[in-house]
């Protein structure tokens, strides 16, 4: 029998467990949408400043009702994070109690890692592993943001962007080297970051983490960010648990992009992690891609590399996480060739046995490169900085190795027992020594 949570005062990853178990039981609804919704009518209660209405009441029709209440307002107010309707499914003895053990907390204090925690939690147990999606734990997220340093000028795309950790990473960044009000703070997130994802799940999320930073609104958008605007016309999203197209939609990121960006021409940065599993099998898909032409198949993260060089603009960077047969195995050598005719390769870092544990043992390295130039299209010798991370700051369980004098207040980043912090400054003293010419190497922009 497995053993059940118990929910510990001031632990809120015990509580949240709690939470999915007591929405599991018994209600025969999806835990997923419940559980989120009880939170973000929690998150909506507090920082709304309208008074506490997150609480048991007198009776459980009144109780249903405020969190009803609750909902319908955070979904007017924060548009995307919450689908229709905006209503408790869980009948009303069964949201009682929900209630009950989760009006006894304060979560908007808590961390961003914790609530990303949750949410990365809560859509595992709905299977996203299955298709080779796995959130990337944020110390390896923000490992790429500091390799890649992005600007505040430029615009940053993830078209995976799952959660929106690397988006959002880039934006603390951001914030971290420049002095931005909020009002700049948001028109940043509102014409520089840009996410993308076909999960509409891990959509939601995003939105919702963003507005958990100060009510900061961000561009996560639901489509299939392999379909490309020469291939409109020929797919169409197919929407949850139908093979029906959701709203006959063709869209695409450069529909998008075009529309909201002035004189676009690509994108500065990509940050991604694409789905490491599943095939693609269809022929007209297949048959736009150089790297899938004549095939009658092809793994998914392959179609996803050449595709982020597409919408990189000429010099725009890269870093992109792959599993290690993209990069070492003889079958994938056709692809590391078109990746060397288009781009200039910056750097290759190994990542640790454990890093994506306890999800997948799939070894991955990450993927750093800056896009050519049009008229460069033959392979140029040029230095490659090639690092293998030796601390990955878990066991071989998946669970965190934590430093010593570290403690929960401490992020991600400097709590765990990694080496990336020396990979990073390893990379960026190699990137400033003379070129083979004499000259120094410039191709690292920030």
């Amino acid at each position: 029998m497995a053993k059940r949570h118990i929910n510990r005062p001031g632990d809120l990853e015990s509580l949240f467990v709690r939470l999915e178990e007591l929405v599991l039981a018994n209600s025969g609804e999806d835990e997923f949408e419940e559980v989120f919704k009880l939170v973000i009518a929690k998150l909506w209660d507090e920082s709304c400043g309208k008074g506490r209405r997150f609480y048991s009441h007198s009776n459980e029709a009144t109780t249903h009702g405020a969190i009803t209440c609750l909902l319908n307002e955070a979904g007017q107010a924060w548009p995307g994070v919450l689908g229709p309707p905006f209503e408790p499914a869980l009948t009303p003895q069964h949201l009682q109690v929900c209630v009950d053990v989760l009006a006894q907390h304060r979560i908007s204090d808590s961390s961003l890692e914790v609530m990303d925690n949750f949410f990365e939690f809560l859509v595992s147990k709905s299977a996203k592993g299955a298709k080779g999606q796995y959130f990337t734990p944020r110390h390896v997220v923000e490992f790429c943001v500091r390799m890649i340093k992005p600007d505040k000028g430029e615009t940053v795309v993830d078209p995976a962007c799952g959660s929106g950790g690397f988006l959002m990473h880039a934006f603390n960044y951001i914030r971290c080297h420049h002095d931005m009000s909020e009002q700049e703070s948001a028109e940043y997130c509102k014409t520089k970051l840009w996410g993308f994802d076909i999960d509409s799940r891990a959509v939601r999320i995003a939105k919702a983490l963003f507005m958990l930073t100060g009510g900061t609104s961000i561009n996560a958008i639901r489509l299939n960010s392999l379909l490309r605007p020469d291939m409109a016309g020929l797919f169409a999203l197919a929407g949850e648990g139908t093979e029906e197209p959701e709203n006959g939609s063709s869209l695409t990121i450069e529909d998008v992009a075009r529309s909201q960006l002035r004189h676009h021409k690509g994108f500065d940065v990509v940050l991604t992690n694409p789905p490491f599993a599943g095939e693609v099998r269809e022929s007209h898909l297949l048959n736009g891609y150089v790297s899938s032409q004549g095939r009658l198949s092809v793994e998914r993260d392959v179609l996803f590399i050449e595709r982020c060089v597409q919408l990189l603009r000429p010099g725009g960077r890269m870093a992109i996480v792959l599993p290690h047969n993209k990069l070492g195995a003889d079958a994938w050598g056709y692809v590391r060739k078109w990746l060397l005719q288009n781009t200039r390769v910056l750097a290759v870092v190994g990542l640790g046995r454990n890093t994506f544990l306890p999800h997948t043992h799939q070894k991955a390295e990450v993927l750093f490169l800056q896009k050519n130039e049009p008229r460069v299209r033959t392979v140029q010798e040029q230095p490659i900085f090639f690092g293998i991370s030796e601390r990955d700051g878990k066991n071989s369980k998946g669970q965190h190795m934590i430093r010593p004098g570290r403690g929960h207040l401490d992020s991600m980043w400097d709590r765990l027992d990694h080496d990336l912090e020396e990979m990073v400054e390893a990379y960026h003293t190699f990137s400033h020594v003379p070129s083979i010419d004499g000259g120094e190497q410039t191709w690292q922009s920030g």
